[in-house]
């Protein structure tokens, strides 16, 4: 466990420092500093300004130099986190199995402690009958003594008496002073061993009694153990699952930095001038539509927060694999990514840095652009420069490819600005310069609500009307 924290302090560190450039700029050369503070200006100065003066052009030398000085130190801690990352994800995936190896336990608990709550609920039921039972023994046994007394009284009084002796003596022959002594003899005998009889039931339906609360009793004291049991393991999964959320809080904002060094955008260089014709000529949509239809889903994980804590930039919509997802919007897609495995997610899996086949796309709502984000794909069904219309483009289906620990849609909307002050050029730029997160650190600072100004991460829930960790029906 110990280990696995350490390894997460090292990730954070080495994210810190991929994170701000700042943070590196350390091991820049003291005459890089104007670089730094003034990267666009030489970036737009030596890429795309013609007739550069001999100062200009030894300028833009050592701007090259800077560049791939800042490339080789920001690769080097790229090939570090990763080696942590691998270490790191064994770590994960062995808590993982932790989990699972608790959860069987638990289960087989659970089945042992309902099974004696049954033994315990047919003990009592005994329990109940056999008190039945004594009770109607004791019944008879009172109803046998009132009728012997009923029945003595009675022959007292045939002979106007109270007294047997009286009764017996009062014979007037011998032979009827036999017979009185022989019935009242008999009367007696008979009740006495009925009594006799019922007695020793009564006492035989007690024992039994008693050792069915012995064995209540033990009942009771297992059930007790296994639910300690079950508190144990259900104590060693929350710290095992508080370990992985700990991870998933940072994973995130870390693959971005990783996705800074490998991401290539030279097909997207090719059709800049396809997706501006396109961007330009869409007829914008009146809102935001439906990802999904007729289909039933519920909200994994909320916006902005983490069930236990972080930032989470965008909703997670936990559905089967393979449901189509929709164009929320028309727009154009400006990235896909493909090659993963759609049922192969795990937490820390790298593929298409832990995004798993996505699609991005620029969409234009009234007079609005919106950046859309899906991750965690099965299917792609898009390419770059594509136009994708509201409802009816499917643009994909969804599975469990990348850093997913389930099937789910990972949807993120990032607001852009308006047609008045935004420019078609001037997103693709960010797109690009920021390695598509726009320039937006993913703290909450970053949220819409909080920053209230472009650009910034909307809060799908807050747009759709949705509530972690409620589930939903989406029709046609």
């Amino acid at each position: 466990m110990k280990k696995v924290l350490l390894l997460i302090f090292s990730i954070l560190i080495v994210a810190l420092f991929s994170l701000d450039p700042k943070l590196y700029s350390l091991s820049i050369k003291a005459e890089d500093e104007d670089f730094e503070n003034n990267y666009d200006y030489y970036c737009e100065l030596c890429t795309t300004k013609t007739n550069l003066t001999d100062e200009e052009k030894d300028i833009c030398i050592r701007f090259k130099e800077y560049e791939q000085r800042r490339q080789q130190q920001l690769k080097e801690l790229l090939d570090e986190a990763k080696g942590n990352l691998e270490e790191m994800k064994a770590n994960i995936l062995q808590e993982g199995q932790k989990i699972e190896m608790y959860n069987q336990q638990i289960d087989q608990i659970n089945k042992q402690i309902e099974s004696i709550k049954s033994s315990i609920l047919k003990i009592e039921e005994n329990i109940t009958a056999l008190n039945v039972q004594i009770e109607e023994r004791q019944i008879k046994i009172d109803e046998l003594n009132t009728s012997i007394k009923d029945r003595m009284v009675a022959n007292q009084s045939n002979v106007v008496t109270n007294s047997y002796i009286k009764f017996i003596m009062g014979a007037n022959t011998f032979i009827d002073l036999l017979r009185r002594i022989s019935a009242v003899s008999e009367i007696t005998n008979y009740d006495l061993d009925k009594i006799d009889q019922m007695q020793q039931e009564k006492v035989l339906l007690e024992n039994d009694l008693q050792q069915l609360q012995i064995q209540k009793d033990n009942l009771a004291d297992q059930q007790t153990q296994l639910q300690n049991s079950k508190a144990g393991l259900e104590s060693l999964k929350s710290i095992t699952e508080q370990l992985i959320e700990e991870y998933q809080k940072k994973e995130a904002e870390f693959l971005d930095q990783m996705n800074k060094l490998q991401k290539d955008y030279s097909e997207l260089e090719k059709r800049i001038d396809q997706i501006n014709k396109a961007i330009n000529s869409l007829y914008a949509s009146k809102g935001f539509g439906q990802f999904f239809r007729n289909t039933s889903f519920w909200v994994s994980t909320g916006c902005y927060f983490y069930a236990g804590g972080g930032f989470h930039g965008a909703i997670d919509l936990a559905v089967n694999i393979g449901t189509n997802v929709y164009a929320v919007a028309n727009g154009v897609v400006i990235d896909v990514g493909k090659g993963c495995a759609y049922n192969g997610g795990y937490i820390g899996n790298t593929c298409n840095w832990g995004r798993g086949n996505y699609v991005f796309y620029v969409a234009l709502i009234e007079d609005e652009y919106y950046f859309i984000q899906c991750d965690h794909l099965k299917d792609v069904n898009v390419s770059i420069g594509d136009v994708v219309y509201q409802g009816t483009s499917i643009i994909a289906t969804t599975g469990n490819s990348g850093s997913s620990t389930g099937p789910h849609l990972h949807l993120a909307i990032t607001y852009l600005g308006n047609t008045s002050n935004t420019t078609i050029d001037q997103i693709l730029k960010n797109f690009q310069r920021y390695d598509n997160t726009f320039g937006l650190p993913y703290l909450i600072s970053s949220a819409c609500y909080v920053k209230n100004s472009a650009p910034c991460f909307e809060n799908p829930m807050e747009i759709y009307g949705y509530y972690y960790p409620n589930s939903y029906w989406v029709g046609y």
